[in-house]
């Protein structure tokens, strides 16, 4: 199984399998989010971490995490009210 603790690393295993990946950082009004770049698609590292989409990582199933978005996806993370 791919760690996904270091984006640079998985990309770089993602594309010793055959995927065309690399690891970013995307500049925006909240700072910077580290993302993980499949081929015209980006994942930021926090969407990668959540429980519901360790299944579908392992299987390398990027599709299958990009369609568990809700039409107010955003590259910052969900926040949460106490």
């Amino acid at each position: 199984m791919i760690q996904v603790d270091n984006l640079a690393e998985m990309a770089e295993e993602l594309r010793r399998r055959g995927v065309e990946a690399c690891h970013e950082i995307l500049y925006g009004p909240h700072g910077g989010r580290e993302v993980l770049d499949i081929g015209d698609d980006f994942f930021p590292l926090w969407e990668l971490l959540l429980p519901e989409n360790q299944e579908a990582l392992a299987l390398l199933d990027f599709a299958a995490i990009k369609a568990r978005r809700g039409p107010d996806w955003s590259v910052d993370p969900p926040r949460y009210e106490p």
